[in-house]
């Protein structure tokens, strides 16, 4: 029996009833779903309906690509890009191993993912459903546990197999020419969208106006594919009641609070997620190698996936993979298999199975000490620190993300070769690789006491922080969780110490540690719930605030640069900059100036003295450092105000006056509208970061369309800033005496249907940097609900 149909309010999901799956969706404004039930497995049921009316065309496809089918439906690809990801996903075996983990599974996971599957199937199964932009498409089908288990593990080696699957499907053994073999190289290693990223900050009773703990949640991701978030409420009474967003597909909340503790996460790029191993190949055997002295074969497998022809027929395509005892073979850009060599790698999320019992442990904390014991237990978090605070007035940082854990001898060896700038070890740590000697066991990761799995490093291991004032984190490494309290001491793969940090982590750390009047805290140094909205939306630039002033001194002195030797008037430009505050908002002129002068030096200029800073970085004052404007040179050009005038030029091949608003120039598509958008760079040292997403890994959504680039550094087209990525589930909060006040932003929407009135309505909220007051009580989701709830029965 199934059963849909809208309730009042005397109705009760709550009442005995025979049906397997129950739930009740309550919708309140912009579409988000309040979901009740009166198990785990109702709660998934709902979720998982809800989930499949805003993006079902999108999991569905990414089900595909996890299956290796995308070719089977959609052709090669372009230069058989989906022939080479369903090799890809065929030779990492992540369906196989799914199948193999379900039954290992706790029960409550079961049941929450079991019902997400139903629910999600049930979905389409309406007519409702026949709205989807993909309900024509052949592939649109039915979930399996196996299929979202699977998808999990994809999720989880995002930022490890994730980034290699063109090497993957590039290695192939050198063909056998006499005693010669030609390489096959790899056609990319795959970086992570660069503005994947988030700020994280979680305020204790000491920096509180009320006494309690506090939590700004700000993760950048992209806005279109899979990598959304997407927002939702779940209730079991007595067992669950969390609000939050997750990932698409994933059931139960990532980022969010339930009524005693709240949490965020942000991307720990620094750590390794992977190593990789270089092995020494036994002479005429191109799939043996040496190991100890020892030699080994490795271990292959023969794969077929089924390719769409233009005239609708399919063709079968088979190759064979190889894999060593680490894991699959790959073939590196400058250095593929040869008769000499070949590449392998070890992930250390590869067999991670317990992301679900993760998140789910953290949503059903009923104190900090239940949510930090869920990081000893079951030790689920693949990529990501974590930072919380609970209504007590607590708060917590950890890196506890996998973590190959590698003896001391290994790590004196790496960083050998690191010495040399040309070294293979070297240019594979510029695209975030870690080459081991795979030839010897030195090289292993080594067992660690008390970790989820041998060669992980365990709990004890990871970098950890409890305060009762504030901890932070911006993607930097573990290193500085606070601006005056640094953790030392840890492994390198775990990600650099003593180093300088990111602009943007400096922005935060010094809104945070200011108290003074008009400061992110004001005089008093206790955050309001107001004053942690404005914080985040403030878009104050730490580039300008250090440098600002010094650089209009300098071009008001001297108005005038030189770039390839033609003379470029500086005066209005630097007019412009004279008047701006600083803050990259959308009606102020000055950023889209700033933002091309910043680019003018090199990245690395933002983390050491040189071209532009002329106080070095130093480990003691981590926040303030590097600082100051170099001075301009006694007779030669000067640099600052030749990247000034460059800036000038590249905004008038734009079609940009220096004293246009930003938000003139900087938008986000919807539909056929462009929505003004305040907001910055990486470079820009802005919290509220803004950006354009070319990594879109989708065979149903096209990429949001931008004209040509004029610069790479800073995404400026001749359409201008074109935005699709960055600040998205925005979330503050408080700990009340009686329960939570909080304010959150999807800044483009639910649902990825175009057809859809919902399709990115949040963004003209965005655009005025305005919140949504978040229902979460009985009492406000009552006073804010839309409509009839649907009252959603299965058996």
């Amino acid at each position: 029996m199934i059963a849909l149909a809208g309730c009042g309010e005397e109705d009760s999901f709550l009442e005995p009833s025979a049906h397997r799956y129950e739930a009740e969706i309550r919708y309140t404004p912009y579409g988000i779903p309040h979901i009740q039930a009166k198990n785990l497995r109702g709660a998934g049921f709902g979720q998982g309906y809800a989930l499949a009316r805003d993006h079902a065309c999108t999991l569905v496809d990414q089900i595909i690509k996890v299956r290796g089918e995308r070719a089977r439906y959609h052709g090669p690809g372009l230069n058989d890009a989906y022939v080479s990801s369903d090799f890809a996903y065929r030779a990492l075996g992540l369906v196989e191993l799914a199948q193999a983990s379900i039954y290992r599974q706790p029960a409550a996971v079961q049941e929450l993912m079991g019902g997400f599957v139903t629910g999600f199937n049930r979905f389409l199964s309406e007519p409702e459903a026949e709205g989807l932009p993909c309900a024509k498409q052949p592939w649109l089908g039915p979930l399996s546990l196996v299929d979202l288990m699977a998808y999990h593990r994809s999720l989880a080696m995002q930022f490890g197999s994730g980034r290699l699957l063109g090497a993957i499907a590039a290695a192939q053994p050198p063909t056998a020419q006499g005693i010669q073999w030609e390489p096959v190289e790899s056609p990319f290693v795959e970086a992570p969208p660069a503005s994947l990223g988030s700020n994280g900050w979680a305020l204790g009773a000491e920096r509180t106006a009320g006494g309690r703990g506090m939590l700004l949640a700000n993760p950048h991701f992209p806005w279109d594919g899979e990598l959304r978030l997407w927002e939702s409420h779940l209730t079991v009474p007595g067992q669950l009641d969390v609000y939050g967003a997750s990932l698409l597909g994933v059931p139960g909340v990532l980022i969010g609070f339930n009524q005693n503790v709240a949490w965020t996460h942000t991307v720990s790029s620094a750590g390794a997620r992977l190593t990789a191993y270089v092995l020494k190949l036994v002479p005429g055997k191109p799939t043996s190698y040496l190991f100890d002295g020892t030699e080994r074969q490795m271990s292959s497998s023969t794969l077929s996936i089924q390719v769409l022809q233009a005239d609708g027929s399919l063709q079968s395509v088979t190759r064979t993979y190889y894999s060593s005892h680490y894991g699959p073979i790959i073939s590196l850009p400058g250095a593929g298999w040869t008769a000499d060599q070949a590449f392998t790698f070890r992930d250390a999320n590869f067999y991670n199975e317990t992301l679900i019992a993760q998140f789910l442990g953290m949503n059903t904390a009923r104190s900090m000490k239940e949510f930090q014991d869920v990081f000893d237990t079951v030790q689920g978090i693949p990529w990501v620190h974590t930072m919380a605070s609970d209504r007590d007035g607590n708060v917590w940082y950890t890196d506890a993300a996998a973590t190959a854990n590698v003896g001391t001898a290994t790590l004196l060896n790496w960083q050998k070769g690191l010495s040399d700038a040309s070294s293979l070890q070297a240019t594979l740590l510029r695209s975030g690789l870690i080459l081991l000697d795979g030839s010897t066991s030195r090289d292993e990761w080594v067992p660690a006491q008390g970790a989820r799995i041998p060669g992980l490093t365990s709990p004890a291991m990871a970098p950890r922080l409890g305060r009762r004032d504030v901890v932070f984190n911006s993607n930097d490494s573990h290193w500085l969780p606070h601006p005056s309290a640094v953790l030392e001491g840890f492994s390198p793969l775990q990600g650099a110490e003593r180093t300088a940090r990111s602009v943007r982590t400096r922005m935060n750390a010094h809104m945070l540690e200011e108290v003074r009047e008009g400061g992110a805290s004001g005089a008093d140094g206790r955050f309001t719930l107001e004053e942690l909205q404005t914080a985040v939306f403030s878009n104050r630039s730490f580039t300008a605030e250090m440098l600002r002033e010094s650089v209009v001194q300098r071009c008001q002195l001297h108005p005038e640069g030189t770039v390839q030797g033609q003379k470029v008037a500086l005066a209005q430009a630097c007019a412009v900059l004279a008047s701006w505050d600083g803050r990259f908002d959308a009606g102020l002129a000055g950023p889209a100036v700033w933002r091309e002068f910043i680019a003018g030096f090199p990245s690395t200029a933002l983390t050491s003295a040189g071209p532009l800073f002329s106080t070095p970085f130093s480990a003691t004052a981590p926040v303030s450092t590097p600082s100051t404007l170099v001075p301009a040179p006694a007779s030669d050009p000067d640099p600052v105000l030749n990247a000034l005038a460059s800036a000038v030029l590249t905004l008038q091949r734009a079609g940009i006056a220096v004293e246009t608003p930003l938000g003139q120039v900087q938008f986000a598509p919807r539909l056929s509208q462009r929505i003004p958008l305040s907001g910055g760079l990486e470079q820009d040292g802005v919290l509220n970061l803004v950006n354009y997403n070319n990594s879109l890994n989708s065979s149903t959504e096209p990429p949001t369309p931008r004209g040509t680039v004029l610069n790479s550094r800073t995404a400026l087209t001749a359409d201008g800033y074109v935005i699709n990525s960055g600040s998205s589930f925005v979330l503050a909060l408080e700990f009340l005496d009686e329960g939570v006040r909080a304010r959150a932003l999807l800044t483009y929407g639910e649902t990825g249907n175009p057809a859809s009135p919902g399709f990115r309505d949040q963004l003209p909220l965005y655009s005025a940097l305005e919140w949504r007051p978040v229902a979460f009580s009985p009492q406000e989701i009552a006073s804010e609900q839309g409509g009839s709830p649907l009252f959603l029965t299965q058996d």
